[in-house]
């Protein structure tokens, strides 16, 4: 039902945001090389100097996140942050919702990250959240690959896939250079991309390399998506999951390493081993855990991330407890306004 439902959207152009494979001459923009921005991330660490970021909620609800977290952090601050977050996932999205946001922030001189919460493929109805290791034996990465056999699961994630895929090409069509984190936290066991087995002894490492690959042969040689920062984002290595550099796809595949964190404090736990991996280190989620929520120390966190990582991009608040964002968190506006902290206004490469 799922893959009839994707193609009927394909075939009519409905709300998955179809496009003609082909934009108007006009409308085609060169990008920013994506290398003067890699560039100027590994300035920033031999600076000592963090990009600030806000991630504004999930799918097509960026604009009420934005207004709350990115404008009237500007408007308590004097600053925009540096970078804004958005998602492609946990439901079906109207991606020009998504985009149109993304493209000002790009064009007012600000940088944007996109993750993906790709739908699971093997289930009915949108369901990102699906332990790794109790449905291993449902689970089959490499069946989803282009030369894979025919399934319903291939079908389901390559219709969504190539969604993804038109979504991404208008903002390369606009000239934006995108921080693109699929396939994130894979050493945890919430996601269906994840471990097969605790303990860090998963089978089904080779696997993940192997759909990353897929995605980046596609996106790359078929759709031309040469504005794209690659960024390998694990979550912090514990004693029940896998080490974080476990599932790396490869120096070839990957632009940026990063790490997931939510703590009491701001720190990098698994930094010397991120940093190994010979990549720029970017913080890609931080914020409190619960037990911190509203007393996270900003300025503490421009601390931790200088010298080390290039950028940090907070996550959102939600609920009314869970008080994570810049704006809901302590030393907001002496973090923002801080010599070492990279606003919008100061970015440059």
């Amino acid at each position: 039902m799922k893959a009839f439902c994707y193609s009927l959207a394909i075939l009519l152009g409905l709300s998955l945001n179809c496009r003609p494979d082909e934009p108007p001459a006009e409308q085609n923009q060169p990008p920013v090389a994506k290398t003067k921005i890699v560039d100027y991330f590994k300035s920033l660490i031999s600076r000592n100097e963090v990009l600030t970021g806000q991630q504004c909620g999930d799918g097509d609800d960026i604009r009420p996140y934005y207004d709350a977290y990115v404008e009237k952090l500007h408007t308590a601050s004097g600053k925009y942050v540096g970078l804004i977050g958005a998602d492609y996932g946990w439901k079906p999205n109207n991606f020009t919702t998504i985009n149109n946001i993304l493209i000002d922030y790009w064009k007012k001189g600000g940088l944007v990250t996109v993750s993906w919460h790709a739908d699971n493929p093997w289930t009915d109805g949108y369901n990102v959240r699906f332990n790794s290791v109790t449905n291993k034996n449902i689970i089959n990465l490499t069946a989803l690959t282009k030369n894979a056999p025919a399934s319903a699961a291939r079908t389901n994630y390559r219709n969504e896939l190539q969604q993804v895929a038109q979504a991404l090409l208008t903002l390369k069509n606009a000239g934006v250079v995108v921080i693109w984190r699929p396939f994130h936290e894979m050493n945890g066991d919430w996601f269906w991309w994840g471990i097969n087995e605790y303990g860090d002894k998963q089978t089904n490492t080779q696997d993940y390399v192997a759909l990353w690959r897929d995605m980046h042969e596609t996106f790359t040689q078929e759709y031309g998506l040469d504005n794209l920062i690659w960024v390998y984002s694990p979550a912090v290595k514990m004693d029940w999951n896998a080490s974080v550099q476990a599932y790396y796809p490869g120096n070839a595949y990957v632009d940026l390493v990063g790490q997931d964190v939510y703590a009491a404090a701001p720190d990098i736990p698994d930094y010397t081993t991120l940093a190994a991996l010979g990549k720029p280190v970017v913080l890609c989620e931080i914020g409190p855990d619960d037990k911190a929520y509203g007393k996270f120390d900003q300025l503490r966190l421009l601390e931790k991330a200088k010298g080390k990582a290039a950028y940090f991009l907070q996550w959102h608040s939600w609920g009314d407890a869970a008080k994570v964002a810049i704006i809901d968190n302590l030393n907001y506006k002496e973090m923002m306004n801080s010599p070492t902290a990279i606003t919008r206004d100061k970015i440059e490469f």
